[in-house]
């Protein structure tokens, strides 16, 4: 047979990914998920009850890859989907997500809410099915977690999950050995273990299940070019056919079948973790990729063009909404050197051309970043609705996990797992969004001793209750104490609530995963919390409201110091906070003008937060997991400012009930006001080092300014603003650059005229929503109108 590359030609595989999107909008069915979850109940039902829970969920795995209706359409060269994976809806962003009527996560029989009964699939199945998994331990202990936590994370001081997705496996030695000469490698490690050999036998069954998949695949295809008459597609399938019968049983020699193999270990991945598992990221796919480019170079045409047909695989559906899939391209090794590959100007290719809300583009940068990279990204970031990278910063990030134990020789492997947060491929297993602590929320119930200012209810201990006295929020330093005080009785029961949790997802093994994170060596399950089966474990903690409570302590001070001057007490500030400010308005304008913001590169504001940074890292890394190691502080909200701001109080910096809660590490919208550079010279005096969750910080660039001029005029523009955020300069002391920053490329004018009049606009309107884009053209309201256009005040996050 000829080569791959005589055979899938750039041009007609372009044609192709236009007839891919036209299907994707087309399917608003996804019914997939259920269709695996009845595959497996019934291969349940005829188990042992004394079947282990590793075996048992290898075999469901079996099942579902032996059982679940495939297809393949017209213009895909690769076979492999991930719509069976993903419910239609399900996610916090989506075109019907309402801020009022959110609940998060509580309930483990939502998702099937979000399928519509039809002919085939009765709401009687539904109802069998729903009532089989909602009886699994796994289900009944996270649902016995919130029932514990009650008004905690009803109202939400804190939030906790079970995390399904957010890792990022490692496929390398798949990719180039293939499944059958892993297997023989773990029958010789299991008779080494023989206390291990159950756990070895499941992680058989489930590798075995990617080549059961791969050749039900290869049957369809081998049936497809038997009836196809267009002989260019009739060569196609015959390749694809012919791959699959090859990958991933047996190593990749060249890209297209090391793309092929991977689609089919990511899908199976995905099935094991089914419904909806968020958030699996994908890693340095240049790096990945470039072996086998290597192997056998191809033109940079084709390269872009398979690369455009993997990042197809990834979009699901018609869901223009987060998944959460972060591909990441350039940086750095441990000893600074450039990592920039054929592969990694492929990799930024493919996005250009393919503009899509799945998967999401990061770029890695680092002072040596070559410009090459940056042209490439300059080539489309500045063009209308198109998306950006968010980027991450590799010298400050290096540091970061330096500091929760990563080594230096593993340091290039850190990927973002989902949003932003910072993994190891293959090697870290980290739950980083198992919890979530809203300071503004704990700040609202040391100031009202435990009583929540949005139902009147007792959330938290009462002043007397933590032995603080009668009256302990006199004055600015009693409040910081009382602060302190509330934060140090919540912050161990959401550790304890959150440890619930992942002992919970315990329950549920997962061998196949496993088998790529490091499991095929220890024989321990990377969701084990008795014993460590990955080189780095831990939880996260995403951290909510910083700005907020940074400014309320400046204002507090501001009030003490010069209040007299302006007619106002301490306690005509408390007692406002409880009437929401009503017949306040002058107090409250009073509280948003005139003490120092952060985010103007003030000292006395900047202090407090980093006072505040400080205190809190500090406390969340020192909280522990089932396993004995750290939690990790993580400053972002993927939107859930919005969710923590509507179940919060009024609070002293001059934000109203309900209102939303600052971004990550932004400043409070609208406080900034002395322009974009007053603002990162504020954030980048805050203590990166020791956020080893990572951090967050939305930007915005005005694309008037970059109209009419050339890529190279572009791409300098865009090292100079990195180079100023990032301080590759060292225009500041001691490398106080921001971790992580993404952009958007709008005026606020134009997204609520794409949002007010989708019909006007035929192509996707891409919008950054913290780590994920969204299609503004199908977006909730509430995410637009709330916190992406508030964010987008040229005068605090415009260059």
């Amino acid at each position: 047979m000829a080569s791959f590359s005589d055979i899938l030609r750039p041009e007609r595989l372009n044609h192709y990914i236009d007839i891919i999107q036209e299907q994707n909008a087309r399917t608003t069915r996804l019914d997939g998920w259920f269709l695996a979850r009845e595959i497996m109940m019934e291969r349940l039902e005829k188990l042992p009850a004394d079947t282990p829970p590793a075996v048992r969920q290898a075999e469901c795995l079996a099942a579902v890859c032996e059982r679940l209706p495939l297809k393949i359409r017209h213009g895909e060269i690769f076979a492999g989907t991930e719509d069976d994976a993903f419910a239609r809806s399900y996610a916090l962003i989506n075109p019907s997500f309402k801020i009022e009527s959110f609940e998060g996560y509580c309930d483990e029989d939502a998702v099937y809410n979000d399928i519509e009964p039809d002919a085939v699939i009765t709401k009687e199945r539904i109802d069998r099915v729903r009532a089989f998994w909602a009886a699994q331990p796994f289900a009944k202990a996270v649902s016995a977690v919130y029932e514990n936590t009650g008004a905690e994370t009803r109202e939400v001081v804190y939030f906790v999950e079970r995390v399904t997705g957010h890792t990022i496996p490692d496929f390398a030695d798949a990719l180039e050995r293939g499944i059958d000469e892993l297997l023989v490698e773990m029958d010789e490690q299991k008779q080494r273990m023989p206390d291990k050999a159950e756990y070895f036998a499941a992680m058989h069954t489930a590798l075995e299940s990617a080549v059961i998949l791969a050749e039900r695949y290869a049957d369809m295809a081998q049936a497809m070019c038997e009836a196809e008459t267009d002989p260019m597609r009739h060569d196609e399938l015959e390749l694809m056919a012919e791959t699959l019968r090859r990958a991933p049983r047996h190593g990749a020699r060249n890209l297209y079948e090391a793309i092929q193999s991977f689609i089919i270990l990511w899908q199976a991945m995905n099935l094991e973790q089914l419904p909806n598992p968020f958030a699996f990221s994908i890693g340095n796919l240049d790096r990945i990729l470039q072996p086998y480019f290597a192997k056998q170079p191809v033109p940079a045409d084709l390269a872009a063009q398979l690369v455009r047909h993997l990042l197809a695989f990834f979009c699901v559906g018609d869901r223009n909404w987060a998944i959460s899939q972060n591909i990441m391209a350039g940086g750095m090794d441990a000893q600074g050197q450039d990592l920039t590959c054929d592969m990694t100007f492929a990799v930024i290719r493919a996005f250009e051309e393919s503009n899509y809300a799945q998967p999401n583009l990061s770029v890695k940068l680092h002072p040596g970043t070559p410009d090459g990279v940056y042209a490439g990204v300059a080539r489309f970031m500045f063009d209308f609705g198109h998306s950006t990278p968010s980027f991450f910063n590799d010298p400050v990030m290096f540091r970061a996990i330096g500091n929760k134990g990563v080594l230096d020789e593993d340091k290039p492997l850190y990927a973002a797992a989902g949003c932003q947060e910072p993994l190891v491929m293959g090697r870290e297993s980290a739950n980083t969004t198992n919890s979530w602590l809203n300071l503004a929320k704990v700040l609202e119930l040391a100031l009202s001793g435990g009583v929540s200012a949005i139902t009147g209810g007792q959330v938290g201990p009462s002043w007397s209750d933590l032995n603080l006295g009668k009256n302990p929020v006199r004055d600015a330093d009693s409040i910081e104490n009382t602060f302190c005080a509330y934060l140090d009785y919540f912050l161990p029961r959401m550790a304890e609530a959150a440890n619930a949790c992942t002992r919970a997802l315990a329950l549920l093994p997962v061998p196949f995963h496993s088998a790529f994170m490091g499991a095929r060596r220890t024989g321990v399950d990377m969701r084990d919390c008795t014993q460590q089966g990955v080189a780095y474990n831990g939880s996260g903690c995403l951290i909510h409201g910083m700005a907020n409570v940074a400014d309320a302590f400046s204002a507090l001070a501001y009030v003490q110091e010069q209040g007299a001057t302006h007619g106002v007490s301490m306690q005509d500030v408390l007692a406002a906070l409880k009437s929401d400010f009503y017949g306040k308005e002058e107090l409250r304008d009073l509280l948003l003008t005139r003490p120092p913001k952060f985010g103007n590169n003030d000292a006395v504001a900047d202090a407090r937060a980093q006072a505040l940074v400080k205190a809190v890292n500090r406390r969340v890394n020192a909280l522990r997991n089932p396993l004995g190691n750290a939690f990790s502080a993580d400053w972002s909200t993927p939107s859930t400012n919005l969710l923590y701001g509507y179940w919060t109080g009024a609070t002293p910096d001059g934000r109203a009930a309900r209102e939303p809660l600052a971004y990550g590490l932004d400043p409070c919208v609208s406080a900034a006001r002395k322009g974009l550079l007053a603002r990162v010279n504020s954030q980048a005096g805050l203590e990166y080092d020791l956020m080893t969750g990572g951090s967050a910080s939305g930007m915005s660039i005005n694309p008037d300014t970059q109209q009419g001029k050339s890529v190279q005029e572009k791409a300098q523009y865009l090292r100079e603003v990195m180079s100023f955020v990032f301080d590759y300069n060292q225009g500041r002391n001691a490398q106080q650059g921001l971790q992580y920053v993404y952009f958007n490329v709008f005026s606020p004018d134009k997204l609520r005229h794409v949002m007010e009049h989708p019909q006007e606009y035929p192509n996707p309107v891409l919008v950054r929503i913290h780590g994920q884009y969204g299609d503004a053209r199908h977006l909730s309201p509430d995410i637009l109108n709330s916190d992406v256009i508030p964010r987008l005040d040229p005068l605090s996050t415009a260059f």
